[in-house]
């Protein structure tokens, strides 16, 4: 069985390709616990609940036009919703490769942050709207 090592993930957020600036991403689906228990069962009973999706993804900001900051804060501010998209690698779509996508909002964003001589990177969570996030392995 084949391991991966992350290298070359593409990642998009409102079309715009950040592979570049950004040096880790998490993927995480989730959904609510909903307690079913009831008096006639001898321990715990768990139901599905709604999808609570979401990206987290650290950026190495950068201030010039079209790139980090000029991208997200507008997202911030506007309170749009927007799409982003991730694969495991650069490559098109496919069985091996598959595409996490999902309509997004951006809640909280901190445009600076570090300390002297460090680089200046954000950690931005971007939580899916309604139907999560979807996984695609075909274009």
């Amino acid at each position: 069985m084949a391991k991966l090592v992350l290298r070359n993930c593409f990642i998009e957020i409102d079309s715009v390709n950040f592979s570049d600036h950004i040096s880790s991403v998490t993927v995480t689906l989730s959904k609510d616990e909903i307690d079913t228990t009831n008096f006639g069962g001898s321990g715990r009973e768990r139901a599905h609940g709604l999808k609570d999706d979401n990206f987290e993804l650290n950026f190495q900001q950068d201030f010039d036009a079209a790139s980090v900051d000029a991208t997200l804060y507008p997202l911030w501010d506007g309170e749009t919703e927007f799409q982003v998209v991730v694969r495991p690698t650069s490559d098109p779509v496919s069985e091996t490769n598959p595409e996490y996508s999902g309509t997004v909002i951006l809640l909280e964003y901190t445009p600076l942050a570090g300390a002297v001589g460090e680089l200046s990177e954000t950690t931005v969570t971007f939580p899916a709207q309604r139907e999560g996030i979807i996984r695609s392995t075909a274009t």
